[in-house]
């Protein structure tokens, strides 16, 4: 049985060193550099400090790509205690291929016949697979900036919902050496530009912002419940069988309301591996193990109906203070559910200053 990964990200390459360690061989593919200055898609590299785990049973030292904790956060004025922090991601990347055998070249419908199995981790794009059920991505902008204090005070990182129109939000999250990702993403939302522009411009009188790069994207943040099918089987030209699988983005294990998909692509990887060959039961456990992604989804479904216009119901707000606490986010119950921040447009203080 002969395998092969389309994408040498974060899913596709832990993928791959996961599936050596079991004695399977695997061809790599990604010719993709995304045409931006650290040839990663629109990303702040935050993730929190669990990822450790998942590093080390690849023989990864977490250490080695740790830039800055975020021990404490600013959410739309509330400061809570959490346990991310900020990875070189592009040296995660490239550490996750090395020894693979990658090929840097995009995978081609022609060569994929040559395997048995076909591995899709191209996220986004879902070069592969055929279309998700219900597919829902989120447009973004992210700028690298030098960020200097025109007094003595540092830019906190953090997340406010209370600057964006619609279901969005907008990030800062430190680099080092002063240098920070902020960026805005939101569903259905134009304008990213103005948007961030109108950030720098608020905070100029604290902060002067010097921009290194930009870089657009998308996520998708569908939940894998909607992502669905995960694989399907096709006959080749030659009568044989061949399963054509997805993993990570590529089946929406992106966190619904924040967009946040680094972890989860490794968790993703690692449920497929320790299924392998079973590509039934890697369905029903991803399925399974983010049954909550689902019901993140069905409330952005509820927020972007015309019934969702008066604002998050009860249950809702619970989901919105249950992702915090899922990401180890330190959130006073009785604050979090008077002002449920990021990803929500009715925040009852939007007067209040990043």
């Amino acid at each position: 049985m002969n395998v092969t990964i389309a994408g040498s990200g974060i899913a596709g390459g832990y993928l791959a060193r996961l599936l050596e360690r079991k004695g399977i061989t695997v061809d790599i593919y990604d010719g993709m550099d995304h045409d931006t200055r650290c040839r990663c898609r629109s990303c702040g590299w935050g993730a929190p400090t669990g990822i450790k785990t998942y590093l080390a049973d690849v023989g990864l030292d977490f250490n080695d790509y740790l830039i800055e904790p975020m021990s404490s956060m600013n959410f739309d004025g509330l400061v809570a205690k959490t346990p991310l922090c900020t990875l070189n991601k592009p040296r995660l990347i490239k550490d996750l291929a090395r020894d693979t055998g990658l090929k840097q070249q995009n995978l081609e419908p022609e060569e994929a016949d040559n395997y048995d199995i076909v591995v899709d981790a191209t996220g986004i794009a879902r070069a592969f697979l055929p279309p998700c059920w219900s597919d829902l991505t989120m447009p973004t902008l992210q700028h690298r900036v030098v960020v200097e204090s025109r007094g003595d005070e540092t830019l906190k990182a953090g997340a406010c919902g209370n600057r964006i129109p619609g279901l969005g939000y907008l990030w800062i999250f430190p680099v080092g050496n002063n240098h920070y990702h902020i960026g805005t993403g939101g569903i259905g939302l134009v304008g990213l530009d103005s948007l961030l522009d109108r950030f720098y411009q608020d905070l100029s009188g604290r902060f002067s912002f010097t921009r290194l790069c930009s870089c657009r994207g998308s996520v998708r943040v569908a939940s894998p419940y909607y992502s669905t099918p995960f694989f399907y089987k096709k006959t080749r030209k030659d009568g044989t069988s061949q399963v054509i699988i997805g993993i990570g983005e590529s089946v929406g294990t992106v966190d619904p309301f924040t967009g946040e998909g680094i972890i989860f692509s490794l968790e993703c990887a690692k449920i497929f591996a320790d299924s392998w060959p079973d590509y039934k039961q890697y369905t029903r456990s991803v399925l399974a193990r983010f049954a909550w992604m689902k019901k993140e989804r069905e409330t952005l479904d509820y927020l972007l109906s015309r019934e969702g216009k008066g604002g998050p119901r009860l249950r809702d707000r619970w989901r919105f203070f249950q992702n915090a606490r899922r990401s180890g986010i330190g959130l006073p119950v009785l604050e979090a559910f008077r002002k449920i921040g990021p990803l929500s447009q009715w925040v009852e203080r939007p007067d209040e200053k990043f």
